[in-house]
C-alpha cells in the first residue's frame, strides 16, 4: 500500500531500535495504522518535533505488513494546545483509540469527532462533557452503540422520572432496590441522548455508565492515563 499525504494524528509514539520511532496513527481515510519513522531520532529537532501528539499532519507511508514505513510528514495546521487537565484528557482519548480500535478500519466521522474533542479540550470549558460525547461516538463506531431510548425487557420508552441501569452486553433495564449496578435516571439518559442539558448530577451518572461500559469492552486492559490522573490529583478522575 502506498498512501500520499493523508490527514492524520499521532496517538502514541515510542522509541524503536537506535534511531527510529514507532507511531500509532489515526488517519482520515485509513483508520488506525502502525508506522515506523526510520532515523527520525537522528534528525534535527525541527524535523523530529513535527511528529507530536495533537499536531494535525499530512502523512505518507508505504508497506504491505501491519507495520508500514513513514515516508513523508507535513503539518496540516497549528497544533492543538492542551494544558494541565486537558492534556491528561487528551492522553485518555488517545489511549482509548489505541486499545479499542482495530487496525485499518476507516471511519471519517470518528476522525471529525476526534478533532472536535481536541478543540473542546483546548478550550477547556467543560472537559467532562467533551469526554462523554467522544466516548459515545467511539462506542458507536465500534458497533457497541448504547441503546438508551428503550428498556430491553419491555421495549418501553424511557421516562425522566424512572431510574435504570445498563448492562454492556444486554442493554437498559429498570432499576430495582438492591441492584448491584449503578443507577442512572431517565433524565440523565436523555441528556446523553440529546448531547446537551448536562448538569452535575447527570454528568456524574453518565460518567459511571461510560466507565462501566468501556471497562467491559477493554476486557481487562488497564488505562495508564487514568492511573496517571489519579496519581497526580489523588482524587476521582475526569475520565
Amino acid at each position: 500500500m502506498n498512501v500520499d499525504f493523508n490527514p492524520a494524528f499521532i496517538l502514541h509514539q515510542r522509541p524503536y531500535r537506535e534511531s527510529s520511532v514507532l507511531l500509532d496513527v489515526y488517519s482520515q481515510d485509513h483508520g488506525r495504522v502502525s508506522l515506523v519513522a526510520k532515523g527520525v531520532r537522528q534528525k534535527k529537532r525541527s524535523q523530529s518535533g513535527l511528529l507530536q501528539l495533537y499536531q494535525p499532519l499530512l502523512l505518507s507511508w508505504f508497506g504491505r505488513s501491519e507495520l508500514q514505513v513513514l515516508s513523508a510528514a507535513e503539518a496540516d495546521g497549528p497544533a492543538y494546545l492542551l494544558q494541565a487537565e486537558s492534556a491528561l484528557c487528551g492522553l485518555y482519548i488517545n489511549e482509548l483509540m489505541v486499545k479499542l480500535l482495530p487496525l485499518g478500519e476507516t471511519e471519517p466521522e470518528l476522525f471529525i469527532a476526534y478533532q472536535r474533542a481536541l478543540t473542546g479540550l483546548q478550550l477547556a470549558e467543560n472537559n467532562e462533557i467533551t469526554l462523554r460525547l467522544f466516548e459515545k461516538q467511539l462506542l458507536s463506531h465500534l458497533g457497541y452503540g448504547l441503546v438508551l431510548e428503550q428498556e430491553v425487557e419491555t421495549g418501553d420508552n424511557i421516562t425522566a422520572e424512572q431510574d435504570y441501569y445498563y448492562v454492556a452486553d444486554t442493554g437498559l433495564h429498570r432499576w430495582q432496590a438492591g441492584n448491584k449496578y449503578n443507577r442512572i435516571s431517565g433524565r440523565s439518559l436523555q441528556h446523553l441522548i440529546d448531547g446537551q442539558g448536562f448538569d452535575r448530577t447527570s454528568l456524574k451518572e453518565i460518567k459511571q455508565l461510560m466507565r462501566m461500559v468501556i471497562h467491559f469492552y477493554l476486557a481487562g486492559k488497564p488505562l495508564h492515563s487514568r492511573t496517571l490522573f489519579n496519581q497526580l490529583h489523588n482524587t476521582t478522575t475526569q475520565h
